[in-house]
This record gives structure tokens, C-alpha cells and sequence, in this order.
């Protein structure tokens, strides 16, 4: 058994904590390589890291495309899910990330990590909230084995941190293991517009006409938000997760069709 993860999202999420106690999990349980990229880690900036999990001697920690993939924003999920391998698994914060997935050929299990880890005692407990949705998802592992790693690789930080990331993990092992949840996309053919909400910023959106009738008929109060002006430069993907009060999953999924039918 050989099966690789890529967890991906902004710096200060806990992206490369929780990379890191997943691959102390599979460690004691076989074998695992955790590889971080570590000029990333800052504040805001892209974080990622891999893991690669099995019963066998592990080659090269690299593994190329993924068998799963654990995203926390939008612009995480766009980019790593041309980075799974056919039917694979893509979990994804879906308090955080809300568009329109453009690829397709895996299966997505959206899961509402931030409301779990609040409602487990940490809303920063997020990402461990996806770790074990992806786990208990895929059934790899029986629970009561990852519970025991977890033990293990949380001995030294203390039994009050320890429990508050077992619990976190258990609710989303729980929220994992209801099949029901994993939505298979069909693959997709790409598309070729010369806007979407990977390629036009936010100043495109404001001095574009065309673009800016748009928003102004789905979303109007995003013109008001105090910092718009401020986020020029930001991609409108990058963007969303300072808007995500004022834009509704179906409105940025109509949002994103409507610019890839502009000329």
C-alpha cells in the first residue's frame, strides 16, 4: 500500500501541523515521509506540504500527482486539483472554498471544518478537522488505530493541547465516514476564457464595464467593501475569503460563468 496526500492552503491555517501529525500518525503505524515547503509557512502566503503513507520501504518522498488532496481555500483547491491522480479524493474547507471546482475526475468531499473545530472546542483546529475527514472518508486506517498514533505523537505537547486535537479529529473522522458525503465530478473539458476568477483581479473587476455589470447585478455590496480598493492587485479567487460574508456559493458559481462567457 502506498498512498500519497498533498495538504495545501494559506500560511497560519495549521496546513503544515497537520501535514506533520498526519505523517507521525502513519509513521507509527508503518512507514510515511512528510515533506514541508517551508518558504511558504508565512502568514498569508501559500502553505504546503506532503505526505506519503505505507507498508513499504518509500522510495522518494516526492509523489508526483496525489491520491488525495486537502484544501482550505478556493484558490488551494483550483490550483491542487490538477494535481490528484484519477479517481482520487479532494477534501476541501467548504467554509472557506465555495466556487465552482473546474476540474473533475476525483471525488470531492466538501466538509465544514471551521464550523466542526468550533463546535470541538478550536476553530484553529481546522485543518485537523480535514486530516481526519479524509481518513475516515477513505478507510484506511480503522479509527481506533489513528486514535492510538495520535496519542503517541502528542505525548510531548501536553495532554490539554493533545485532547483538543483528538477531538477535532474524531468529529471529522465522523463527518468523513458518512459516504453519502463524497460527490464525484465528472471530468472537464478546459476552458479557454480569457477571464475567470483565477485570471481577472479585483482592479479588472472594478475597470472592466462589462465585468464590473456583472458584479453589480449579482453581488452589488461587494463594491462597498471598505478594502476593495485596497485589493487591486489580488486575483478575485484570492479575494473571496475577505468577501465570503457578502458572496453566496451559488452567486460566485454564476459569477465565474458569466465571465467565462465574456468575449
Amino acid at each position: 500500500m502506498r498512498y500519497s496526500v498533498l495538504l495545501t492552503g494559506t500560511g497560519g491555517e495549521g496546513v503544515l501541523s497537520a501535514g506533520k501529525i498526519l505523517a507521525q500518525c502513519a509513521a507509527s503505524m508503518g512507514r510515511a515521509t512528510f515533506v514541508p515547503w517551508y518558504g511558504a509557512a508565512q502568514r498569508g502566503g501559500t502553505a504546503r506540504c506532503t505526505v506519503v503513507l505505507s507498508n513499504k520501504e518509500i522510495l522518494s518522498p516526492l509523489p508526483g500527482l496525489c491520491n488525495a488532496v486537502i484544501a482550505t481555500s478556493d484558490a488551494a483547491v483550483q490550483r491542487a486539483a490538477q494535481e490528484i491522480l484519477p479517481s482520487g479524493t479532494l477534501v476541501r474547507n467548504s467554509n472557506n472554498s465555495r466556487s465552482r471546482i473546474k476540474a473533475g475526475g476525483f471525488s470531492v468531499l466538501d466538509t465544514p471544518a471551521d464550523d466542526i473545530a468550533r463546535e470541538s472546542g478550536n476553530v484553529r483546529n481546522s485543518s485537523i478537522v480535514l486530516v481526519g475527514a479524509l481518513l475516515g472518508s477513505v478507510s484506511l486506517v480503522p479509527k481506533m488505530l489513528v486514535m492510538k498514533a495520535l496519542d503517541k505523537a502528542l505525548e510531548e505537547k501536553g495532554s490539554e493541547f493533545a485532547a483538543s486535537v483528538k477531538k477535532a479529529f474524531s468529529a471529522g473522522y465522523e463527518w468523513g465516514s458518512d459516504k453519502s458525503r463524497l460527490k464525484y465530478l465528472e471530468p472537464k473539458t478546459a476552458v479557454s476564457s480569457h477571464y475567470s476568477t483565477e485570471k481577472t483581479t479585483v482592479g479588472e473587476m472594478l475597470d472592466t464595464p462589462e465585468i464590473r455589470a456583472i458584479v453589480e447585478e449579482i453581488f452589488p455590496q461587494v463594491l462597498n467593501h471598505p478594502l476593495i480598493d485596497a485589493g487591486r492587485t489580488f486575483r478575485f479567487i484570492d479575494a473571496v475569503p475577505y468577501m465570503k460574508d457578502m458572496i453566496t456559493a451559488e452567486e460566485l458559481d454564476e459569477f465565474e460563468a458569466r465571465l467565462e462567457a465574456l468575449p
